[in-house]
């Protein structure tokens, strides 16, 4: 990321004060911490702030506020290859204390992250040399890795985290000649570390290199004590309307390579790389398991292993070959021999190596209804099913996609379905269930995705947390019973969950001639005891369902919430219906999916839709109508 105009000062308190008192303690690439801070002003004047952006009082009052920030510790001369990094747990798998452990460090004394007050999450910040490095998270005391990262086994069984460091970002701050010094902040770290940028000798130009898992990121610069952001780059409000910069990141370069194995105990790839007239010698590289669950010829899994590019080679091959790791021998025959012509993502199955660019284009997400849309009844919808399965599993699952089910079923309902399917149906990272009012993220079982059973499934309970703002089930429950008194004689409002089940939602099923009573009589029932609650209705024919849930619950949101848990960009999301309850899912900004078999209400709201590429009405039901959606979105 280069600047090639002036930067501009925002006009707007960009950063809200809970993000600057809340800084954490970015551990520096040596043992000792660097625990400076600094005391930082703000400009006591801005501009009037655009009209779509929305000032709050403590931002006014963070105009006059000295805030205290920790510094990730600036490289010095002898260590200019080293890039800063950054580290997250997930707050949504639970945690009181977390800390990291890694080959970064030589799996020696653990580095604790911080918790970020505003997403749960936990950041630590350092420096580190590029490669491969591999690590695990210290979870209460439990060591665990991150479902949101890639995940890979050694050769004694065990599963960590794998990063591939290399300088994928370099952020650039180009000043008029006054600045004295420039930090970049930005939601990779929570807005918890500042990272100090370097004067390029002889220039007013910063720059930091960066290596940053591939997604969307929102950043902002401090220059000299003043939140200010790049005119270079694209300059959007975040999530909480705080005017930054944006950036997609993408994976460094690198050969990918995914290998359909013949059911070894184990293998790895024996290469080596050839930049411009120097050719490395023979090296062997472990090939890991993947999140693939699929199985191949003699019980076989998909192994893969990452080759980072060596430090200024961009025009690259690699030659290799595949071996057990009980063959003997230095070097490869002639008849293994295989030669990738450039960095990228390659696949090896049945002897042949075949171009695999979707490796490098990071991961997608899917969110999709179940019945009538991944599943149906028959062999005919199994088939279908089944035909999902084996795309996702043979592609999707390899760059570490995410696959959500958007589902009215239960939790238990959900897994007696997948009993019941048989090993057709595609096995979920989360579910959704009670109209976006629960999340379950499933459990790994020690393991990663390809080693779960589907049977264990661990309750958000940050989500959970979330809804608890402005919900008082009892009020619900008193506003919803007197709608059900209203018309009790003729019976035409019913109960058919009273929030034992669910305690963010209740839910009741209400004939259409009073439908509207009965909305009206819920919606001033909830403004006079002031609780917040989203009304949902759906359903076709003479009853409708009638859904009360927490105000910041909902399919939609609870798809937003899991797109930045997994960091997935917009560009690289979809959901998938048939029905009139899935509206709510698929009218937000990422892609969307209507298989042909819809029903008549959701194809009635199609029609009064804008014509947009966003959304994709196929041609194929069900299963196959979500793969022929993907595929005409451009992300098969």
């Amino acid at each position: 990321m280069k600047t090639m105009m002036p930067a501009m000062k925002t006009h707007e308190p960009l950063l809200h004060p809970q993000r600057i008192t809340h800084f954490g303690l970015g551990p520096a690439r040596r043992p000792d911490r660097h625990h400076g801070s600094r005391s930082l002003h703000t400009s006591e004047s801005y501009q009037a702030a655009p009209d779509n952006l929305h000032r709050t009082s403590d931002d006014a009052k963070f105009a006059q506020q000295h805030a205290r920030l920790d510094v990730l510790a600036a490289p010095d001369g002898n260590v200019s290859d080293e890039v800063a990094t950054a580290f997250r747990w997930p707050g949504a798998f639970g945690s009181h204390a977390v800390s990291i452990l890694g080959s970064f460090n030589s799996w020696q004394e653990p580095i604790p992250l911080h918790q970020s007050a505003d997403t749960g999450d936990w950041f630590v910040s350092m420096m580190q040399s590029p490669g491969l490095h591999q690590y695990k998270f210290l979870v209460d005391d439990v060591w665990q890795t991150s479902p949101c990262e890639p995940i890979v086994s050694d050769s004694q069984g065990s599963y960590n985290n794998q990063q591939s460091v290399a300088c994928n970002i370099t952020f650039d701050w180009i000043g008029d000649g006054l600045a004295r010094e420039v930090f970049v902040a930005g939601d990779f770290t929570g807005w918890m570390d500042l990272l100090p940028l370097s004067r390029e000798a002889g220039s007013n130009k910063f720059s930091l290199d960066c290596s940053l898992l591939p997604g969307a990121y929102f950043y902002q610069f401090l220059v000299d004590g003043q939140w200010s952001v790049s005119g270079n780059s694209t300059v959007e409000p975040d999530e909480q309307g705080h005017l930054s910069n944006k950036v997609i990141v993408h994976a460094p370069p690198a050969f990918h390579l995914f290998y359909g194995e013949p059911g070894w105990q184990g293998a790895s790839i024996h290469m080596r790389l050839t930049c411009k007239q120097h050719t490395q010698g023979w090296q062997q590289v472990a090939l890991h398991n993947t999140a693939s669950r699929s199985q191949h010829w003699g019980g076989g899994r998909w192994k893969t292993a990452v080759v980072p590019l060596p430090k200024g080679c961009q025009s690259t091959q690699m030659e290799l070959a595949i071996k057990s790791n009980t063959d003997e021998g230095q070097g490869p025959s002639e008849s293994s021999h295989y030669m990738c012509p450039h960095p990228g993502g390659y696949k090896i199955q049945h002897g042949q190596l075949r171009p695999f660019p979707q490796a490098t284009a990071g991961p997608i997400m899917l969110v999709s209804d179940l019945d009538g849309t991944m599943v149906g009844n028959g062999h005919e919808a199994d088939a279908m099913t089944h035909n999902f399965k084996q795309y996702w599993e043979d592609n999707a699952a390899l760059r570490n996609s995410v696959l959500v089910y958007n589902t009215g079923r239960s939790l238990g309902q959900f897994t007696s379905l997948y009993q019941e399917k048989a090993g057709a149906l595609a096995l979920p990272n989360v579910l959704i269930t009670a109209v976006g009012t629960k999340i379950f993220l499933l459990d790994m079982e020690g393991g990663c995705r390809e080693q779960a059973s589907g049977q264990k499934w661990h309750q958000d309970l940050q989500w959970s947390h979330r809804l608890d703002e402005g919900w008082d089930l009892s009020a619900v429950k008193q506003v919803a019973e007197e709608a059900v008194q209203r018309h009790a004689n003729d019976s035409t409002v019913n109960w058919l969950d009273h929030g034992t089940e669910h305690p963010h939602r209740i839910a009741l099923s209400v004939h259409t001639s009073s439908l509207q009573d009965c909305l009206t009589h819920l919606r001033h029932g909830f403004q006079h005891h002031d609780v917040q609650v989203r009304i949902i209705v759906s359903g076709v024919g003479d009853y409708r369902y009638v859904d009360c849930v927490a105000i910041k619950a909902g399919k939609q949101e609870a798809l937003e919430y899991i797109r930045a848990l997994f960091n997935i960009p917009l560009t690289h999301c979809m959901a998938a219906g048939d029905s009139g309850n899935d509206i709510l899912m698929l009218e937000g900004q990422h892609q969307a999916i209507i298989v042909s078999n819809a029903q008549q209400e959701l194809l009635d709201w199609l029609l009064q839709q804008k014509q947009t590429p966003r959304i994709v009405c196929t041609n194929a039901p069900m299963a196959d109508g979500i793969l022929e959606g993907i595929a005409r979105h451009g992300l098969h």
